[in-house]
């Protein structure tokens, strides 16, 4: 068969960037022969250093001052291109307009998309029912291909391990505290009393921005150590696949253990599974609070604060669960 030009779009954020290469995966399973591009936002282009399949990246600049010009820049370069198929797994119109100007004969996205009117192919983007966002990938792409199957991967290469292993990432298990959103993340207090019930090495690891919230953890415990802000992203990806173990909320990284098969302990407060952005490692376990709340989820999202006060989502998930979770994960069976 010859081979065909194939673009993927996701212009979202790290986490969806992560889920989005199921989809690269599948399809590349389905056509090797096929030349697979992709286009994401900057900086995540990172993320395809180097992989072993992806022929191009194209990157957009997001940036309030430069977005708008840099999609003028990327629809002329698109349209260079000469797709043959677009796979838009983005539902913002943004991306939709790129879709429909791409002049690819085939178009496939989610009917969600303000701009679904212009794919030749959309799938709905099914919500809230416990449906995986790999499983939502893997039905749109059904579309176009006979049962695909794929896992979110990436591919560090020896430079990327080389950053994990300065800081002893082979060796440690991996704490990963922030988020993006406050109540998506387990209290600074919790971790605190995790770590302090922790044996062996423990490496602190987030984005530059918790550097400070890293550090503090760290302080005065001669078995933990940070690595915030100083990796780049294959360099963590590199790092989570070399440890023992990772705790993590439900933010990014817990997509990125996902795409490396790193044993996972997953935390939700304010979000839930059913959303469809869980774990998918071989050795995992999700851990929620145990009680019913009728302010949870109290956001798709999370929130930037508990709007009820109390964050009972965070402070009601006990350190005793996470450490035995931990134990599990490293030691026993995880489902």
């Amino acid at each position: 068969m010859a081979s065909r030009s194939i673009l993927f779009i996701q212009t979202a954020f790290l986490g969806d960037v992560v889920l989005a290469t199921a989809a690269l995966e599948a399809w590349h399973a389905a056509h090797p022969e096929d030349a697979v591009d992709v286009l994401v936002r900057q900086p995540m282009e990172a993320l395809f250093e180097g992989h072993p399949f992806v022929r191009h990246v194209h990157a957009w600049d997001k940036r309030p001052r430069t977005k708008g010009r840099d999609w003028r820049r990327l629809i002329r370069a698109i349209r260079k291109k000469r797709y043959d198929v677009v796979v838009n797994l983005h539902r913002h119109a943004s991306s939709g307009v790129l879709t429909a100007l791409s002049m690819a004969p085939v178009r496939l996205g989610y009917a969600n998309n303000p701009l679904a009117w212009r794919f030749t192919h959309r799938k709905a983007h099914q919500w809230g029912d416990g449906t995986h966002e790999v499983e939502r990938h893997m039905m749109l792409l059904s579309e176009l291909l006979d049962n695909p199957q794929g896992e979110p991967r990436l591919y560090p290469g020896p430079e990327h391990r080389s950053e994990a292993t300065k800081f002893a990432a082979d060796q440690s298990v991996l704490v990963m505290p922030g988020s993006q959103w406050a109540t998506k993340a387990w209290p600074e207090g919790q971790f605190s009393s995790l770590l302090d019930q922790t044996d062996g090495p423990v490496l602190l690891m987030g984005a530059p921005g918790e550097r400070a919230l890293c550090e503090r953890l760290a302080e005065g415990r001669p078995m933990v150590s940070s690595a915030a802000g100083e990796l780049s992203l294959l360099g963590v990806a590199a790092a989570i696949g070399m440890a023992k173990a990772v705790v993590v909320n439900d933010s990014a990284p817990m997509h990125m253990a996902s795409a490396m098969d790193a044993p996972t302990v997953a935390l939700f407060a304010s979000t839930v599974p059913r959303f469809g952005f869980g774990p998918r490692s071989t050795r995992h376990v999700v851990l929620e609070p145990p009680n019913d709340m009728a302010c949870r989820p109290c956001g798709v999202h999370g929130r930037k604060r508990c709007p009820e006060g109390h964050f009972r989502c965070g402070w009601d998930l006990s350190v005793a669960r996470v450490h035995q979770a931990l134990l599990k994960v490293q030691f026993g069976d995880a489902v």
